[in-house]
């Protein structure tokens, strides 16, 4: 990576508050070690629905989160505003929400923290930034599923910016014909690097209106209606080729997007390792388990092995393997042989790592030695590729 691109990067992070202010992985420490490399910062706002619907509702949270800010901003970092919830229920288009977020854009003003950004899911609350703030990007939100030029000329007379659906990013053809219309268009395309979700799943617009309407509380109603995400049904059942089929762009892979690129987005607002996911892509380079860079994170259902960044082929992008070929898949055993290359034994039987106790889990314990993943295809119940 050369001096210029250290000094800054395109990516981009989310804020996230942790239960203590002197935490080691808060997003304070994350600012002080990353900032001045760092593009953007995406950020909810308290009483502003989002894709996470995150609760702040302690005497301090506005506080904390205005320091972040505010030394994000003296780092050189664009800030962006997030409206991005899939649901917004009864408020979706009303007076109530137009004032709402008019006023919060004014009480931001006020603090010295005006955003660069909005990231939004409603035309509605684009066309409201559109006749109140013309001077603030808006960018269409990845959940948005813009996957062809033309949802991009839908959006246009809105919209300012677009992240690509991740479920065509990996498709280099289409992923460059999505760049060459924005350029030619004045507009900015952007993409989502570590999303750990399972490529084309048919539960993520379910999935997501939960998330947006606090998915916490309701985990526990799931779990009584035995109601299994996709993700976690399939690794589970260690359906472990689906992972290869997924979105994420490993750190290594990212120069081969960058230049079409305006933003790179990390999800690290609720991953388990934020720290660790901003500096393998900042560095351009990770040796250690994919798996704890994705968010959602799959390092437990993976358990005893891990995937080993390092040991992808060269060509993992560029030969079509990670993109065309996944998404109309066959299953014609290529992702076996791949899977076969990077899939790790990890830990001994008895290991204890971040909690989590194979010892009770017997589902995840080694054989005695390491299987050969190429011959496996679970989800056709065969065994042997074609």
């Amino acid at each position: 990576m050369s001096s210029e691109q250290i000094a800054r990067t395109k990516f981009a992070v989310g804020h996230f508050l942790t239960a203590e202010p002197d935490d080691p992985k808060s997003f304070a420490e994350l600012a002080k070690q990353f900032a001045p490399r760092l593009r953007e910062v995406y950020f909810p706002w308290p009483g502003l629905s989002n894709a996470r619907a995150k609760v702040y509702n302690k005497p301090n949270d506005e506080e904390r989160i205005v320091a972040d800010l505010k030394y994000c901003r003296e780092h050189g970092m664009k800030l962006d505003i997030l409206a991005n919830a899939t649901c917004y229920g009864d408020r979706s288009f009303t007076e109530e929400q137009r004032l709402q977020i008019i006023g919060i854009i004014r009480h931001l003003d006020e603090l010295g923290l005006y955003p660069e950004i909005i990231t939004t899911t409603s035309p509605f609350i684009a066309k409201i930034f559109r006749m109140n703030f013309p001077d603030i990007e808006i960018r269409a939100s990845v959940n948005m599923r813009l996957r062809n030029t033309l949802a991009l000329e839908y959006l246009a007379p809105l919209y300012d910016s677009f992240y690509i659906c991740r479920d065509v990013q990996r498709d280099l053809p289409t992923f460059r014909t999505m760049a060459a219309w924005c350029r030619d268009h004045g507009k900015k395309l952007c993409m989502l690097a570590n999303s750990g979700c399972v490529r084309n799943c048919p539960w993520q617009v379910f999935h997501e209106t939960l998330l947006s309407h606090n998915f916490n509380k309701i985990s526990g109603e799931m779990v009584e209606q035995n109601l299994e995400l996709l993700c976690n049904r399939l690794f589970l059942k260690k359906h472990y080729c689906d992972f290869l089929r997924c979105t994420w762009i490993r750190p290594e892979d990212i120069p081969v997007f960058e230049p079409e690129l305006e933003t790179i987005k990390l999800s690290t607002r609720e991953a388990r390792y934020p720290l660790d996911i901003v500096e393998a892509y900042v560095n351009g380079s990770y040796d250690g388990n994919l798996l704890r860079l994705m968010d959602p994170i799959h390092v437990f259902a993976f358990r005893p092995y891990r995937v080993d960044n390092k040991s992808f082929p060269a060509d993992w992008v560029t030969s079509g393997i990670a993109g065309k070929c996944a998404e109309n898949c066959v299953h014609c055993g290529k992702c076996e042989q791949i899977l076969n290359q990077v899939m790790k034994y990890d830990v001994e039987h008895s290991t204890r790592l971040d909690c989590f106790s194979l010892t009770n889990n017997f589902s995840l314990l080694a054989p005695e030695k390491r299987q050969d993943y190429s011959g496996l295809n679970y989800i056709r119940g065969k065994k042997g590729a074609k």
